[in-house]
């Protein structure tokens, strides 16, 4: 029986010990910046990735849930326009104009990504009630022509098909029994969904990025990024002790090209 669980823990630890490459379907390639050859008070929000914490219940079960992590924008420099600061615009009034639906849609659009912990991103631009059992959200009267929302999503790792996830299942049993020597194979879904609006909450552009990617892990493969090399417990994918948030590299690696993107609508912009 000893033997038997020495076992078991050597085989884990050298799987766990495995470095992890990440092989992602966007080039992190540079292009020619766009020249902006017009100008307007551009608001972004959202372009944030998201941390998993571990909840526990009153009757002992285990859920997780997915923090908004404010400081993990990927857009680091945002064309045209910056993340408002709390407090940086001093609102005057509300928008007493604004249809309550337009309002409520956009909302709708961040939440139904980042769930509540979105709540403190919007209220730099939405003062917020409490009515009973419904919230009242009244957008503030802001300065701004556009504003920019971008949403990473899904929020956890989710597996891109049926199909690859038995591919996942059978090379993590074999990488096991081979004590890391064969890799195995983890592929997920992730995407990021751009929408510019108006001063009047009107959507006038939505744009759709594919960031799925790819996870080899193997004693003998070469790391992307450095930090999941042997012994790093930040890639642990499938035997992670949490339910893991995709990573924020995934969605960086399109940044270029959202703010390349960007950049030509704004020109476009009346």
């Amino acid at each position: 029986m000893v033997f038997r669980i020495s076992f078991l823990i050597t085989v884990l630890i050298l799987f766990i010990s495995c470095a992890s490459r990440y092989s992602l379907s966007q080039t992190t390639e540079v292009g020619t910046p766009t020249k902006l050859t017009k100008k307007f008070r551009i608001a972004y929000l959202g372009f944030n990735t998201f941390k998993s914490t571990k909840l526990k219940n009153p009757d002992g079960t285990v859920d997780f849930e997915a923090l908004s992590d404010p400081y993990s924008r990927t857009i680091k420099d945002p064309i045209g326009g910056s993340f408002p600061i709390q407090g940086e615009n001093k609102p005057n009034g509300i928008r007493k104009d604004l249809d309550p639906e337009k309002v409520s849609k956009f909302v709708k659009s961040f939440l139904e990504v980042t769930g509540p912990t979105g709540i403190k991103e919007l209220e730099k631009f939405l003062e917020i009630s409490k009515s009973g059992e419904n919230y009242i959200y009244s957008f503030k009267n802001l300065p701004y022509d556009y504003y920019i929302m971008g949403l990473h999503y899904p929020v956890f790792e989710k597996t891109r098909n049926v199909g690859l996830n038995f591919v996942t299942i059978f090379s993590s049993l074999f990488s096991v029994a081979t004590l890391g020597i064969l890799p195995s194979y983890e592929a997920y879904t992730a995407n990021t969904k751009v929408i510019v609006y108006d001063k009047n909450l009107n959507p006038i552009k939505e744009l759709i990025y594919d960031n799925n990617y790819s996870v080899w892990r193997a004693l003998w493969v070469s790391p992307n990024p450095k930090e999941c090399g042997i012994g790093s417990l930040e890639c642990l994918g499938m035997f992670s002790p949490t339910v893991g948030t995709n990573p924020a590299m995934v969605f960086e690696a399109s940044s270029y090209k959202i703010s390349a993107d960007l950049g030509d609508l704004i020109n476009t912009l009346k």
